[in-house]
């Protein structure tokens, strides 16, 4: 009698495991499909671009209509490291790069520190009044900030002339020294309200058991935030630490444009301006995709080290 409920049974069982077999066989396109318009535009404005910009780095050409590009194998590279300029450019990169970090993790994560415990609406008002720069337009907040250090009728100078600090007055953005520090001041002000937004998100996911924990232990407010807040932030910081160091020169580059156009001499300049300058000013396409490259280069190691360190140094808090 049981062999005859085993063949019963066994067969429909079988049957069962060979349909699951083909269902999961079977591929879901949907998902695909649903992505495949994403795919396309990016490969449409982001990868086509970039393939073109490699190829063009080993060619000299113009950009006029009509004419044709002429291979010259890696004599772009050759000219880019002979131009005194590319020189000037990297080191005002790096200094830009550098000199953002304080605006974009040390201030903000005070800021949203100072204001994540404040109660009704202030709270929401000062954010707002932290975040208002970043949505003005570039071009607007060149021509306030030109306006307030104009040579001769900007309110700048007249402040330091009647208070006695200056005895004429100073052509900033035509002072090699002024120009440079006050981009990246604009910059790093135009920037501390992102990064405000960004920690203070990462403020309220903070578990708030651990703060009642450390209270009833009598830790202080500094040890609060050394111990507690900080390693929880790591996250963030680290995240933050890789957005200023891949587009700090992004960021600068419309300023240096307004205010600057990388002078004096060249001394404001950065690695973006000089591209587009090389390729838009000076129409030499080559030079201006063999620049792009070895940025594309150095900003692709910069970011797989920073990834290692977000891996190793990052507390997620699981």
């Amino acid at each position: 009698m049981s062999k005859i409920i085993e063949t019963k049974i066994n067969p429909t069982l079988s049957n069962n495991i060979e349909s699951v077999k083909k269902k999961r066989k079977k591929v879901n396109v949907k998902p695909y499909v649903y992505l495949l318009p994403a795919v396309i535009l990016l490969g449409i404005w982001m990868y086509r671009p970039l393939l073109t910009t490699f190829q063009l780095a080993f060619y000299q050409w113009s950009l006029v209509p009509g004419t044709t590009p002429v291979p010259v194998g890696w004599e772009n590279f050759l000219r880019l490291f002979a131009n005194k300029d590319f020189g000037i450019s990297i080191y005002n990169t790096i200094f830009y790069t550098i000199g953002l970090l304080p605006f974009s993790i040390v201030i903000p994560i005070l800021l949203a520190v100072a204001t994540h415990n404040m109660k009704g609406r202030m709270k929401n008002v000062y954010r707002a009044l932290f975040f208002i720069p970043l949505i003005l337009a570039p071009v607007s907040v060149g021509a306030i900030w030109r306006w307030l250090f104009h040579p001769s009728n900007g309110l700048v100078n007249i402040t330091l002339l009647d208070l006695g600090i200056i005895d004429q007055n100073i052509a900033f953005f035509s002072d090699p020294i002024f120009a440079k520090w006050l981009i990246l001041f604009i910059t790093g002000w135009k920037m501390i309200g992102f990064s405000t937004i960004m920690f203070s998100s990462a403020l309220t996911g903070i578990n708030r058991d651990y703060y009642e924990a450390v209270s009833l232990d009598g830790a202080s407010r500094f040890q609060t935030f050394k111990d507690i807040t900080l390693p929880l932030l790591s996250p963030m910081i680290m995240f933050m630490i890789t957005m200023s160091i891949l587009f700090s020169s992004q960021w600068t580059f419309a300023y240096i444009d307004i205010l600057t156009s990388g002078g004096p001499f060249g001394t404001s300049t950065n690695i973006y301006y000089e591209m587009y300058k090389h390729g838009f000013t000076n129409l030499d396409v080559g030079l201006s995709s063999a620049a792009a490259i070895l940025f594309f280069i150095v900003f692709s190691l910069i970011t797989l080290g920073l990834n290692q360190m977000t891996k190793k140094f990052a507390f997620n808090d699981n």
